[in-house]
């Protein structure tokens, strides 16, 4: 089975049963498929482009009307780390319901200090399942100077998401898919890993997809984008929901 299928199979038994490929789980009863209020925890890749989490509700009121009540929230700390956030995700939790709890790491922490990253990312879910809420493990992209990033990424990823019985949303490789097909479309900024409003704009619509098991081609909010380069990357984000091939095997 392909990845992202896999995901979409785990993730909507995960949280609509009691079982995940025959996994025993726990899920709070009141965690919805989609969620309505979800908090994003990162640092720049995150907030940059007025932040992902502003594109992510647009595109949720695009397609759910403005009735679909909601509350979607960022924490995030420049160049943050995911133990940096030790000292605020618990409160922030504590204060605010969240059914759904994004968590994007530094976007090399998961090469290269993966013990201190699984540290973090094993408290926090802790926490958040504590707090009635489901992670969701953002999977960030390769910087243009490396693009073999993409496959380290989707590995340790895919290995957290597994141990944790947790969503794993494929955004770098939906970069990695956009960069081989319209390397004319520029995802990433000057400095070669920060995003390009493009770039934030694939990620929001990887997410809605994700959270909310929803094609987002024909949505109308296209965050000022042209509707030719809106409509490939809402295409795009799906497709990579669809068939990014399982690394993990």
């Amino acid at each position: 089975m392909k990845r992202s299928s896999r995901l979409f199979v785990c993730v909507v038994a995960g949280w609509l049963s009691a079982a995940c490929q025959g996994v025993p789980i726990a899920r709070p009863a009141r965690s919805p498929l989609p969620p309505h209020n979800v908090l994003f925890v990162g640092n720049s890749f995150s907030y940059y482009n007025n932040s992902l989490h502003n594109h992510y509700r647009k595109l949720v009121r695009a397609a759910r009307g403005r009735e679909w009540k909601s509350a979607v929230r960022s924490m995030t700390i420049s160049g943050g780390r995911m133990a940096e956030h030790r000292g605020g995700l618990d409160q922030r939790l504590a204060e605010q319901s969240f059914d759904a709890v994004v968590l994007q790491g530094h976007s090399v922490e998961p090469l290269n200090d993966f013990e201190s990253f699984e540290s973090a990312v094993t408290e926090y879910v802790g926490w958040i399942r504590r707090h009635g809420a489901e992670p969701v493990l953002f999977m960030t992209w390769a910087y243009v100077s490396r693009p073999g990033m993409t496959e380290r990424l989707e590995r340790a990823y895919n290995q957290l998401g597994e141990q944790f019985d947790a969503m794993v949303v494929p955004v770098g490789s939906a970069f990695a898919r956009v960069a081989a097909d319209r390397p004319d479309l520029r995802l990433r900024m000057a400095d070669k890993r920060h995003p390009t409003l493009a770039g934030t704009y694939l990620a929001a619509c990887t997410m809605f997809g994700a959270l909310h098991g929803q094609s987002p081609l024909g949505l109308a909010y296209t965050a000022d984008l042209s509707e030719t380069d809106a409509s490939y990357l809402q295409q795009a984000a799906w497709q990579t929901l669809q068939d990014v091939p399982d690394r993990s095997r």
